[in-house]
């Protein structure tokens, strides 16, 4: 009820507004920095998750899937991961992966929990003492539903139909919520489902890279190599700006077409005189998708989650709770892609233009045809089944008018499963496919001379290849915490108290793809031999049992029925799926490409068998190393609060110091030859028979799982105040340090080589320091009555112990410790090193880039401003007789500055983002349109495909959203008649996407288009 309105009359604020006024006040009657959303605008708007709802509060931004849900939150200049989640006060953590990211940090995946079983939302923008330590840059704390929210017993439900404009069939989205107390005791249980249908079409490029130009060798070279050569200039002017991910022929290969001749040498005469007018300069450092490609998800989404609580109040001293949360998702898509292959590839370019003149340090091709080209589908039909439970008991007691106290206990588990195995059938090499490329600044035109929906123009010869691959994921929390309070809360008063949290996060990654690929397309043999270790036979996909193998392919004695015993070369079987037989597994595409019978291939490959085979790897599909992490936190604090009345006005305090002693054990499964090998046959019989050879030696790998040991501490104090000029403005400011610790895939001990490019990988540092953040914060608040409130805050964060990508090159046989061998990679990851290997090379000497995060010498500095409208428009009542609009707008401005020997930036995060709502509440109708801006930021560290200078940065996105409700029970004046809900989301179909150091360099980009919901919901 708002007493303010200019008429003298009493105006009755209910539904959104109502909630818009218990968002204020909330606001106003903190001490830190904190905003709140209550259910009443959760239920009145439902969001489709929890993320949603807080992209409305100044100073948070959300991170998106490709189908546009929201998932993570980030507050004020810093990424995701550094924003800590509660639910009910107690830590979570929800094992999951995203559609196209590791997921393997600190944050939680929000799309998981559904707004309708909860009744607040806070986000501490500053922390206290009380208040769980980890979220360096805030906390968000979940509240779900109990029964004594609403003594009144009430039944609460809703019912939608959801459509995507891509996706064929329409969805849906329910709710039940249902409570009751009896006298001092209440129950309360809730339910709610969502199945999301969704077709994302989009486009991709794994980033962006140049040709490797062929220099004479440093030492004496012969005027034959001098002539041969695609750049003379030296390692002063040939590839100057780094990447070189494909090279271009010596000489013209057999059907490369458009004029070129069988043999004829490729040197730097002839590149020029293919691309007149462009330099050689242009030629040698003009960016190219490294694998430009379209791509399509199609698929669902299913959601199920049950809440029950119950309270007891024996007394008004006395207050019992136990609240428990279980949620299941389930997600089957299949993602489709069609590949230009840049990487690793060797086209020819031909009439090539660029975006600049001077490209020394790089620039764009913005056309040309490229001769002898290749290109390959990748097909992966994904299913993930993800499920979280948790339960957190707890009590609130007063022993007397001075001494009050609260104690609770929680339990979370979560499992996550993935399985995506791949196929990947390509056009074969040398056979006349051209390419016609343009670029005018969105996503390149990629046009081929072959029809790309027709099945018979692929197999496997060239590069196809499968995977059968995986991962299992596994989260637990456990602990408790409690607190004392002395003294008058309404006064002053001090409160001291512990916690204890133990905190699992385990990444098993699984693989079957040896035995796999060999018996599609690779001849079989390991099939029936069932080695350890087995290697990756090609995919040559011979094509009749008995045929011969190429020169190079790996021999092996008769071994069983398949296989004709006596000595090399011997015959094989033959493949499951000789190339012959690939077009009869394909099937034209809806997109333009075709797709893969995938019912079919996986009948006819044993998939389902050999999938319940696979066993645990060091890294997974998604590029995270499998790995635990276990984390026993142990926290005590104390802090003092204080009411000052001075005059009408009110001096507010709070002050007080966490002290965190955090224990950290990690872990990874290591695999190593077994020394074993490198011995004599101890049977005398010679030399290893080639099946162990190709094995990687008579014994298996040695696997061991060591772990390390890390503790430190830390001291977080506090101190914010709140001056209350009598109802009206409020002064606030706050000084605190924070923490975060580091990304837990980032600990551990494992390594990474997963890219099928084979040029780069990954090796974890369990020596990383936490993040510690320095945080000072001003602000300012008018109320103007009702929910109206004007606020502006400044921030600055200044940050040590954060992390920059440090980067080595060495030999591949770096990586033999970690068990990475030549006979651990797949054909693919062979071939491409066999690509980069000069002639008669070792592959194990072969060049790769090694990444590994170090803490960076110096400090990022965030620097902030936000600024928050909320106003009803009620005064427009004496001049046009209408009540119930207003509005709301929020803006923040984010400034980020590195210092120090290795400068630091914060990743993912936009400069500016603000967001403008209208809304309308009044005689049973409400509405709501809001417009919400990101601006591009920076996505990534620099050194993005071996190019240094290169780094990922987000384009600006923008989304338009309308809800609105019609209460035919108000209209109608009958309380049991439901209220009409539609939702529109994305109504403009924004799309999101990113670009490679240039803005005319499309990274990726995707277009979920709009979703529209329509249903009901009611309340009795």
């Amino acid at each position: 009820m708002d007493p303010a309105d200019a008429s003298g009359q009493e105006i009755v604020v209910t539904g959104y507004r109502a909630s818009l006024q218990s968002q204020t006040n909330a606001k106003r009657n903190s001490i830190g920095f904190t905003d709140t959303i209550f259910a009443e605008d959760i239920g009145k708007f439902p969001d489709t998750n929890i993320a949603e709802s807080v992209n409305r509060i100044p100073g948070v931004t959300i991170s998106r899937e490709v189908t546009g849900e929201g998932s993570n939150v980030a507050i004020r200049g810093l990424g995701t991961n550094f924003t800590r989640v509660l639910l009910n006060g107690a830590p979570v953590a929800v094992a999951s992966v995203r559609f196209d990211a590791q997921s393997t940090n600190r944050e939680v995946d929000l799309d998981l929990l559904p707004t309708e079983l909860f009744t607040q939302l806070t986000v501490s923008k500053t922390p206290t003492a009380s208040q769980i330590e980890g979220g360096a840059a805030g906390t968000v704390n979940l509240r779900s539903a109990r029964p004594f929210d609403n003594p009144e017993p009430y039944v609460s439900y809703g019912l939608q139909g959801s459509k995507v404009s891509g996706a064929e069939d329409w969805g849906y989205r329910g709710h039940m919520l249902a409570s009751a107390t009896f006298g001092n005791f209440g129950i309360l249980a809730g339910v709610a489902a969502v199945r999301n249908n969704f077709r994302v079409d989009g486009f991709e490029t794994i980033g962006w890279t140049n040709p490797n130009l062929t220099v004479p060798p440093l030492d004496d070279p012969t005027p034959a190599q001098i002539a041969a050569a695609q750049c003379r200039g030296g390692v002063s002017v040939c590839n100057t700006t780094g990447g070189g991910n494909f090279t271009i022929p010596g000489t013209v290969p057999v059907n490369a077409g458009n004029g070129l001749v069988f043999g004829d040498i490729l040197n730097q005469e002839a590149l020029l005189a293919l691309n007149p007018g462009a330099t050689l300069q242009q030629i040698d450092n003009g960016l190219l998708p490294r694998l430009g490609r379209p791509r399509t998800e199609v698929g669902f989404r299913d959601r199920q989650n049950y809440l029950a609580s119950a309270e007891w109040r024996p007394s008004d001293n006395l207050h019992f709770y136990v609240d428990g949360m279980y949620g299941k998702r389930t997600t089957e898509f299949t993602r489709t892609s069609m590949n230009w292959v840049v990487r690793n590839g060797a086209a020819i370019p031909i009439n090539t233009t660029y975006d600049r003149e001077d490209c020394a340090s790089g620039c764009v091709v913005t056309s040309g045809t490229y001769a002898n080209a290749q290109f390959f589908l990748e097909y992966r039909p994904y299913r993930d089944v993800q499920d979280y439970w948790g339960v957190n008991p707890g009590a609130e007691f007063t022993i007397n008018d001075w001494i009050k106290g609260d104690l609770q206990a929680n339990y979370t588990k979560s499992n996550f499963r993935r399985e995506s195995p791949t196929v990947l059938v390509i056009t074969p090499p040398s056979s006349g496919v051209t390419v016609t490329y343009t670029n005018n600044g969105g996503i390149p035109d990629i046009a081929s001379n072959i029809d790309l929906n027709d099945p018979n123009n692929y197999g496997w010869a060239g590069g196809g290849r499968v995977n059968l691959n995986g991962e299992e994921r596994e989260t637990e929390t456990k602990g408790i915490r409690g607190s004392l309070l002395f003294g008058d809360e309404t006064r002053f008063s001090v409160r001291v108290g512990g916690a204890y949290d133990d905190t699992k996060r385990r990444i098993t990654p699984f693989d079957n793809t040896n035995p796999w690929q060999n018996a599609i397309c690779g001849n079989g043999p390991s099939v029936l031999l069932q080695a350890p270790n087995t290697a990756t036979t090609p995919c040559t996909g011979l094509d009749e049992p008995g045929s011969t193998p190429p020169a190079g392919f790996p021999t092996y004695p008769g071994y069983g029925t398949n296989f004709t015993a006596g000595a090399p070369p011997i015959t094989y079987a033959g493949s499951l799926i000789p190339t012959v037989a690939v077009p009869s597994y394909l099937l034209p595409g809806s997109n333009g490409f075709i797709t893969v019978d995938w019912d079919k291939f996986r009948a006819d490959t044993n998939y389902d068998a050999l999938l319940a085979g696979a066993t645990e790897v060091g890294s997974g599909s998604s590029g995270a190393n499998g790995g635990l992490i276990q984390e026993k936190v142990t926290g005590t604090f104390v802090e003092g609060n204080g009411i000052i009345d001075i005059g009408d006005n009110t001096l507010r305090l709070n002050a007080g110091v966490r002290y965190v002693r955090t224990e950290q054990i990690v872990g990874g499964r290591v695999s190593v030859p077994d020394p074993r090998n490198t011995l004599p046959d101890p049977d005398g019989a010679g030399p290893l028979p080639a099946p162990q050879i190709a094995d990687g030696g008579r014994y298996p790998n040695i696997t061991t799982f060591p772990t390390t040991r890390t503790l430190y501490s830390n001291f977080l104090p506090s101190a914010s105040l709140a001056f209350d000029m009598g109802g009206k403005a409020v002064a606030r400011a706050s000084i605190s340090r924070t923490m975060t610790r580091p990304d837990p895939n980032q600990l551990l001990p494992g390594a990474s080589f997963v890219q099928p490019s084979a040029d780069v990988g990954t090796v974890g540092n369990s020596a990383l320091d936490p993040y510690i953040s320095t945080n000072i914060d001003l602000g300012f608040e008018y109320y103007t009555g009702g929910e109206g409130v004007i606020a502006v805050a400044a921030f600055r964060k200044s940050i040590t112990g954060f992390t920059v990508n440090g980067t080595n090159t060495v030999p591949f046989s770096f990586l033999a410790p970690y068990g990475i061998t030549l006979e651990s990679l797949t054909a693919a990851q062979r071939d491409a090193l066999r690509a980069r290997a000069q002639p008669g090379q070792d592959l194990n000497t072969v060049d790769i880039i090694i990444q590994q995060q170090v803490n960076a010498p110096g400090k990022l500095k965030v620097n902030g401003l936000e600024f928050q409208v909320t106003q009803p428009l009620d005064f427009l009542t004496e001049h046009v007789g209408v009540r119930g609009f207003g509005f709301q707008g929020n803006l923040t401005l984010i400034d980020q500055k590195g210092e120090g020997a290795a400068p630091a930036v914060a990743l993912g995060v936009s400069p500016t983002t603000y967001s403008l709502t209208g809304y309308y509440d009044g005689n049973g109708i409400s509405g709501r349109l809001t417009y919400t801006y990101n601006e591009g930021g920076q996505g990534s560290g620099l050194n993005q495909n071996s190019i240094p200078a290169a780094a990922i940065f987000g384009r600006e996105y923008s989304q338009l959203d309308f809800s609105g409700n019609f209460d035919l029970g108000e209209m109608f004046g009958n309380d049991y008649l439901p209220t009409i809900v539609v939702n529109v989301i994305n109504i403009t179909k924004q799309a999101q996407g990113s670009y490679f150091q240039f803005e005319n360099a499309t990274f990726n980009e995707y277009n979920p288009g709009r979703t529209l919901l329509i249903g009901v919901r009611g309340r009795f």
